[in-house]
C-alpha cells in the first residue's frame, strides 16, 4: 500500500496517517542564481505535521479505485495498515520510506521524520541578460508615454550654436559709454568742452609781387 498512498501524496500534496501525522509536500519556488546566470529550479520537500485530520470519504474512493476494490475493503485495509505502522514505529523500529522519509519513534515518544532527500525534478535554466539592439519599449515622461526611439531621437537633437556678435557690440557701447562719461567729468558739459580751444594765428602773406630796383 506504500506505493498507492505515495501516488495519493503527490496528487494532493497532503496525506493523512492517524496516530502518526499529516505528511505535508511543500515547493520552495524557484531561485535566480546570478553568480552561474541561471535559475534553479524549484525544490520539493516533505514534512511531517503532528496533528492529523480524519480522512475523507474522497481519499477511500480514491484507494479503492487504486487498488481495485469496494469502498468497505479500502477502508479496512487502510485501518490495518495504520495499525501496523503504529505498531513498528512504538516497537523502536524505523520504517524506511524510501521515497518519503524515515518514520521512527523519538526519546521522548514522539514520532520522528526525517525526510529522504530529493533531487529536483528540473534542470537549471540559463538566465543571461539578453540585450537587443534598436527595440522599443514604451517610457513615461510625465504625463505622457512615448517610445524608447522618440526618446533617444530627442536626446541626439543636434545643438544649434548661436551667434555671439552681440556680445562684441555690448563690449563696445559699453566702452563707449565709460568713455563719453570719462571725457564729460574731465572737461565739463558746457559747450567750451566740446570745442577747438587752440587760438588761430593768421600768416602773413607774401607779397604777389616783387620789386625791382
Amino acid at each position: 500500500m506504500y506505493e498507492e498512498l505515495y501516488r495519493y501524496f503527490i496528487q494532493h500534496k497532503k496525506l493523512a496517517v492517524p496516530g502518526v501525522g499529516t505528511f505535508l509536500l511543500e515547493r520552495r519556488p524557484a531561485v535566480n542564481d546570478f553568480v552561474n546566470k541561471q535559475i534553479n529550479p524549484p525544490i520539493y520537500s516533505v514534512t511531517l505535521q503532528a496533528t492529523v485530520d480524519p480522512p475523507s470519504i474522497h481519499f477511500f474512493k480514491w484507494l479503492a479505485g487504486a487498488l481495485h476494490i469496494s469502498d468497505h475493503d479500502a477502508i479496512i485495509r487502510f485501518n490495518d495498515f495504520v495499525f501496523d505502522f503504529k505498531k513498528q514505529v512504538n516497537d523502536g523500529s524505523t520504517i524506511e520510506w524510501n521515497v518519503m522519509g524515515a518514520i521512527s519513534k523519538g526519546v521522548a515518544g514522539e514520532i520522528k521524520f526525517d525526510p529522504a532527500i530529493r533531487p529536483a525534478l528540473e534542470k537549471p535554466v540559463v538566465a543571461e541578460k539578453v540585450i537587443r539592439e534598436k527595440s522599443e519599449h514604451m517610457v513615461r515622461v510625465g504625463e505622457d508615454q512615448k517610445t524608447s526611439a522618440e526618446m533617444t531621437e530627442m536626446l541626439n537633437l543636434p545643438v544649434i550654436k548661436r551667434s555671439k556678435w552681440w556680445i562684441t557690440a555690448l563690449v563696445a557701447g559699453l566702452l563707449a559709454l565709460l568713455f563719453i562719461s570719462w571725457y564729460f567729468s574731465e572737461y565739463g558739459v558746457d559747450a567750451s568742452s566740446t570745442t577747438n580751444n587752440m587760438k588761430l594765428v593768421p600768416v602773413e602773406a607774401t607779397a604777389p609781387y616783387q620789386t625791382l630796383q
